[in-house]
């Protein structure tokens, strides 16, 4: 006989291949003292039977059974070729069709004979219960761990994993716990900073790929890898379990609680704009500044060359904004965003700004996240309560409409009680050296924070006049104490 040897095995942490070779090995045994010559080796290795993954070995040798290049096949145990009933009904099948001899080492399962086929699916029964009392097994396992706060699996981008010792310095288990990476946690840390002041995941990734700085397993870093990694919640010591913050962990903070809120709050806002939603804008003032006569939002418009009808003389006009909705008033974009930046700049340098700045309203943060940590647990009260048939769909709908609002509510007020974070870093010292080096994104948040820029209506021709750009400071900051202009 023409015969096959197939072997498989799950898990190959080590890539060594050892187990599916010492398979081969007693096959080959097996398959001599049959007196079976040996046509085609089939290996999947680190390769389950179980998930609905293909096997390419093992499909490979069903269509080799079909055309005829073998008709028998080794295995080590019938669990190596198959743990589920339904495929080895297809490998009966291909028996009874093509006449396909089986053994296994240590055993002899002949096909062609129902005491063989019934063999067979005792065989394929024992060992698919086995693997659902295996499965049954592992996710308690897993919930335990997840229940005490331990990690599983590898550790991820920005912690190292180290041995639990006890007080006598000797390892305790073989779980470990995870430590914080000191550059990559850097690394997280700098990308929560920018991005709560603001900046937009894209221009960080890009910053770091500039740097050279190496994502995780890739050298490259992108939009979402850094937006699934800054939600995690064991950056903030938190231990997830089937997707659910269930308590804290073992594994040691990167940032707080408060800043890992934040910004699930902040990369969750339906309001920010998705990849799809096109580029941002890539001036300072583009639908910042409004209207003075119709209260429309300026667009940065290119500057072109216009020809006068009576000379025929052409002049290049300069880049400017210009109201996208009335289109009647313009005035020259550098003029304006100087004008904009001075005032700005020179408000932060005044001594008072850094008293301004340097608080924030503690009592209110810590009272906000109170209300949504409460709120988040009246809502898996209610979900539970679904489950379990105490209230209805309609008043979980209800019960959850109203919570979610409060949130909303709560969140804003927690938010809105956290240090200017990007105006902080810019009071004192040489404050128009570190606008300079802000990213747009965080200069637009800046402004859009403190001021309100109207440019007024002019006559046509008038030299640049910095009383037609009206700049009010927002009402929830004392900074036109001084003088309204600054």
């Amino acid at each position: 006989m023409k015969a096959g040897i197939y072997a498989r095995i799950s898990q190959d942490i080590a890539g060594t291949e050892l187990g599916v070779t010492r398979q081969q090995d007693d096959c080959r045994a097996e398959a001599t003292r049959r007196g079976w010559e040996i046509a085609r080796t089939y290996v999947d290795n680190d390769i389950s039977a179980t998930r609905s993954k293909v096997r390419p070995e093992y499909q490979r040798m069903l269509d080799d059974v079909a055309s005829g290049l073998i008709d028998a096949l080794v295995v080590w145990d019938i669990d190596r070729l198959t743990r589920t009933p339904r495929e080895l009904e297809d490998v009966i099948d291909l028996a009874d069709k093509f006449g396909l001899a089986l053994a296994n080492v240590g055993g002899d399962i002949d096909l062609s004979t129902s005491d063989g086929r019934m063999m067979a699916r005792i065989k394929g029964t024992l060992a698919r219960r086995e693997v659902e009392q295996m499965s049954k097994r592992l996710k308690r396992k897993f919930q335990e761990k997840a229940e005490k706060g331990e990690p599983h699996g590898y550790s991820p981008y920005g912690f190292r994993r180290v041995p639990t010792l006890d007080a006598g310095g000797n390892i305790v288990g073989n779980i470990g716990r995870d430590e914080v990476d000191e550059f990559e946690g850097g690394i997280i840390r700098e990308a929560a900073r920018r991005i709560l002041d603001h900046e937009s995941l894209r221009s960080v990734v890009m910053d770091f790929n500039e740097r050279d700085i190496h994502g995780p397993k890739a050298i490259a870093w992108n939009s979402t890898i850094l937006r699934q990694i800054l939600m995690r919640p064991a950056n903030a010591g938190l231990r997830q379990y089937q997707g659910k913050v269930i308590g804290k962990a073992t594994t040691e903070a990167i940032y707080p609680e408060a800043t890992y809120s934040e910004l699930v709050a902040l990369l969750t806002d339906p309001s920010r704009k998705s990849n799809h939603a096109g580029p941002g804008y890539k001036y300072l003032l583009s639908g910042v500044a409004i209207c003075g006569l119709c209260g429309g939002l300026m667009r940065r418009q290119m500057g072109k060359t216009v020809v006068s009808k009576r000379t025929g003389n052409s002049k290049r006009q300069p880049a400017s904004y210009n109201c996208a909705m009335c289109f009647k008033v313009r005035r020259k974009q550098d003029d304006v965003d100087a004008l904009v930046t001075g005032v700005i700049i020179a408000r932060l340098s005044m001594p008072d700004a850094i008293d301004m700045f340097a608080v924030n309203d503690t009592a209110t943060a810590q009272k906000s996240l109170a209300e949504m940590n409460a709120i988040d647990a009246k809502l898996d009260i209610a979900a539970d309560q679904f489950a379990e048939d105490i209230i209805t769909a309609a008043q979980l709908k209800r019960i959850t409409a109203r919570l979610r609002a409060a949130r909303v509510t709560a969140n804003r007020s927690f938010r809105a009680a956290q240090p200017q974070t990007t105006v902080a870093s810019l009071v004192g010292g040489d404050v128009a050296g570190k606008w300079a080096e802000l990213p747009l994104d965080a200069q637009r948040a800046v402004v859009l924070d403190l001021v309100s820029v109207k440019i007024m209506p002019s006559g046509s021709g008038k030299a640049f006049d910095p009383d037609d750009i009206v700049v009010q400071w927002n009402d929830h900051k004392n900074l036109a104490a001084v003088d309204p202009q600054l």
